[in-house]
């Protein structure tokens, strides 16, 4: 029951809640021709039509004051209220109703929920109830509930039971509800009957008002579903490059294609939007990632982030004319839209402002690092392939959340000197730079259109850029073998492509593996500079050994060798100098023949009062302090930071 309750969506509640209008006029009339007045509409708890911190339920009174509202005069009405003085006493006006009235109202509901059948049962007090069911094919909807009348004039030895009843309600006034009870409608056989009857006909509108309203939700589901598969298949053309208006019947079915989807007009221009998890905000810190192994559930989380905020992109998309959103990759988005402006000017203001929209909506999602390119303008439909590539590389080659592609001068958009471009920035292991300059090449090396000629010259650049790199990338060194089979795995992609979009995603994926090879291999080395560095420390002792030493005896310069230390260490070599120095200093203050100037002096330190006040700030305690009392002051040995001696793995291999 569950999944079926959740068939309506929201649309469709707000248009059962129309129908339930005629209802409450039904309440009115009924309230001005009928004796038994007062009718309630109690719906199911778990029906979850309406807000659930609201009471489930229409009745008379609420209709009345809808309908028929109280003038300034206090006139306007046709009749005094339908709820019987006498039961408004019993249940304190609602405060009280679950210790008194629901005793007998709660019982009969669940009779009608079981059975099926309507109710005509005496309540705890005597008065007698109706209890309709609401029943949809066999799903209870909920209960519509009358009465409050009696079928046999009122007496003193009635009311008497009707005061043992209600006996430990202290509530209730029995003066007031003496009086109150002899004013109870009186009704006849056929008169109940006949509202029994009544009952029964409304709930069956209700009934079929609901299922009315469930076709409908069905059909807007299928429709949805066909929209969805319609927008994909629109994209994917668009995408395919294979668009090019060639005969009057494809033109034609391409606009239907649109007109399916909502679309005017066929688009003209591109957004890409790469939404961007926390994990992934640093290209490298990705690739640490991956190597160590993320969580399950922390990638799965992400994962999820990532698909929920696609689609309330592509549900925003939808409310903005000539727009359709398409999820191309996990984690990118792409925006075909075309915006009916009186100047460019005024165009690029809405495009941006479309932009920011959805920049928030990734934003409001934890998404901070989410970034839209943006295209040039393209009327002709075969050129959105080529769009698409100009927001990629916008993304690729710009910094901001919100990047415009700049037509590059001819002579920078050559194949072979944006391939160098990203040689040098793989050779340099800068992420960055190779997904700039990646974008670049991309740019230059699609064709317009797919045509077999253009497909044909772009597959052959592709595979020569693909054996360049390896051979290139190879000789850093990278692990021949498996740049060797991710070479082959993009050229027999490449090859067997039918359309540029596959190409150049194989491409990508490509230059991605060279790069995390790059990476790690550019940290075996940077491990390896500082395993030797440690090594010459130990040969040369730290009292002697100097930063420029060290450079010189590794090639390097003093400010590089700092640097790669640090970043793979984790602290600074002069840290780690010094920290050898007070190893070498406690061990030395343990001879009672040492003075503390010359522990000073065989430790390097420039001067014994230097010594002195490194010693303190690590140990805590004096070199006097320690070298008197060095078993009280063993225990400050914690105090000191044990460095790590060996480099931080970033790899398997």
């Amino acid at each position: 029951m569950k999944r079926q309750k959740e068939a309506l969506n929201e649309t469709l509640k707000q248009e059962f809640k129309k129908d339930l209008e005629l209802f409450a006029y039904f309440l009115v009339l009924l309230n001005s021709s009928s004796p038994i007045r007062n009718v309630e509409l109690m719906w199911a708890e778990d029906l979850e039509l309406f807000d659930p911190t609201s009471r489930p339920r229409v009745n008379t009174g609420d209709a009345l004051v809808q309908i028929q509202p109280l003038g300034a005069d206090g006139t306007g009405r046709s009749s005094p209220s339908p709820s019987t003085y006498f039961c408004d006493l019993v249940h304190g006006f609602g405060a009280h109703e679950e210790q008194t009235c629901a005793r007998s109202d709660k019982p009969a509901k669940e009779r009608c929920r079981a059975s099926g059948k309507s109710q005509v049962y005496p309540c705890h007090v005597g008065l007698t109830d109706i209890a309709v069911p609401v029943i949809c094919e066999g799903r209870y909807l909920g209960t519509l509930f009358s009465g409050q009348v009696l079928t046999e004039p009122p007496t003193p030895e009635k009311f008497a039971l009707v005061r043992a009843a209600l006996e430990g309600q202290p509530h209730i006034d029995m003066a007031r509800l003496e009086e109150a009870y002899y004013r109870v409608p009186i009704v006849t056989t056929a008169q109940l009957a006949e509202m029994v009857r009544m009952l029964e006909v409304f709930a069956r509108y209700l009934s079929n008002a609901w299922k009315r309203l469930e076709i409908m939700s069905e059909f807007q589901q299928m429709r949805e579903r066909e929209m969805a598969l319609d927008r994909r298949e629109l994209a994917e053309k668009l995408l395919s490059g294979h668009v090019g208006f060639g005969t009057a019947a494809h033109s034609d079915s391409l606009r239907m294609l649109a007109r399916n989807v909502g679309l005017e007009r066929l688009p003209d221009r591109v957004l890409v939007l790469r939404l961007q998890p926390p994990i992934e905000e640093n290209a490298d810190s990705a690739a640490a990632s991956r190597d160590f192994g993320l969580p399950l559930a922390e990638e799965l989380g992400s994962q999820l982030t990532l698909a929920r905020v696609a689609h309330l992109i592509e549900d925003r998309c939808r409310s903005w004319p000539n727009t359709l959103a398409a999820i191309v990759t996990p984690g990118e988005v792409c925006i075909f839209t075309a915006q009916k402006t009186r100047t460019p000017g005024s165009e690029r203001l809405l495009i941006e402002e479309m932009a920011q929209a959805l920049l928030r909506i990734a934003r409001a999602q934890g998404l901070n690092m989410a970034r839209i390119g943006i295209s040039s303008l393209h009327p002709q439909p075969a050129e959105l392939l080529r769009a698409y590539h100009e927001a990629i590389s916008a993304l690729d080659s710009g910094r901001s959340a919100l990047d415009w592609f700049e037509d590059l001068p001819r002579r920078e958009r050559q194949p072979a000197e944006a391939l160098a471009r990203v040689l040098r920035a793989l050779q340099a292991a800068e992420s960055s730079a190779i997904h700039a300059s990646l974008g670049e090449f991309l740019a230059a090396a699609m064709p317009v259109s797919n045509s077999v000629a253009q497909l044909e010259q772009s597959r052959g650049l592709l595979t020569w850029a693909c054996e360049h790199l390896a051979r290139e990338t190879g000789a850093l060194g990278a692990g021949v073998e498996a740049v060797d089979r991710a070479r082959e795995r993009a050229i027999e992609i490449i090859v067997r492509s039918p359309g540029s979009f596959v190409m150049a995603e194989a491409f990508r994926t490509f230059v991605d593996e060279l790069r995390q090879r790059v990476v790690q291999l550019f940290g075996q080395r940077e491990q390896k500079i500082v395993r030797e560095t440690q090594r010459l420390v130990r040969e040369i002792g730290p009292e002697r050994v100097t930063i420029q030493n060290l450079a010189k005896d590794l090639e390097l310069s003093p400010g590089h060798l700092g640097r790669v230390f640090s970043r793979t260490m984790g602290h600074t070599l002069e840290e780690f100098l010094i920290r050898q120095k007070l190893e070498m200093a406690r061990r030395l203050l343990l001879d009672p023949r040492l003075h503390v100037s010359e522990v000073s002096d065989r430790c390097g330190f420039c001067n014994p009062a230097y010594f002195a006040s490194v010693f303190k700030k690590h140990m805590h305690c004096t070199p006097r302090e320690y070298a008197s009392r060095p078993q009280h002051f063993g225990a400050s040995e914690s105090a000191l930071p044990v460095l790590e001696t060996q480099p931080a793995s970033y790899g398997n291999s």
